[in-house]
């Protein structure tokens, strides 16, 4: 296995193979070790078992037996989905918001604001959960396309214009899908 660069900086190891996944990297389906993690980062094994239970929660690999992992297919298909769960949590808690003229711009600020203002502490988890594994990445690798859309969705969203929101939030979805998929 070829070593993986890490930043210093806590959450690293789960940040450096969040991205390796996310931007195929590491393939899907592969099968690794905490060993080999542990040599190809360049640290101990414990920090790498952290990470992959924190990977496993995220929903980016599959633990196997005897400390084996094996990374979860992230397809156009798996992601478009994800991108329309969040869509679908998101309209209503944009439609009732107050003061949604005044959301953040840009990713992924915009989707935290959004997420902060749920009460409900399951759905929050799972936007939260998309917002920081899935649309952080896809945010980074965007143009100012994204920004664009968002400026859509909060205007629709002022106007409680529930259809409106739902469409520009699936044509900016697809935006992030698209800047994903072309790493």
């Amino acid at each position: 296995m070829d070593k993986i660069e890490i930043k210093k900086k806590q959450g690293s190891i789960v940040e450096a193979l969040r991205d390796a996944i996310l931007s195929g990297s590491i393939p899907a389906d592969t099968e690794m070790t905490q060993n080999e993690l542990a040599q190809s980062l360049g640290v101990s094994r414990m920090p790498v078992r952290e990470a992959l239970i924190i990977l496993e929660y995220q929903g980016l690999i599959r633990r196997l037996p005897n400390n084996h992992v094996r990374v979860v297919p992230q397809t156009r298909e798996y992601i478009a989905e994800l991108f329309r769960m969040c869509g679908d949590l998101c309209v209503p808690l944009l439609c009732k918001m107050e003061h949604s003229e005044k959301l953040p711009e840009h990713d992924p600020d915009f989707h935290r604001a959004i997420y902060q203002q749920c009460s409900f502490a399951f759905q929050r988890k799972v936007l939260e959960s998309l917002t920081e594994i899935y649309i952080t990445y896809a945010a980074a690798r965007l143009t100012t396309k994204g920004t664009e859309n968002i400026r859509e969705v909060i205007q629709a969203a002022a106007l409680r214009d529930k259809q409106k929101v739902q469409q520009v939030l699936q044509s900016y979805y697809a935006v992030l899908l698209d800047g994903m998929m072309t790493d």
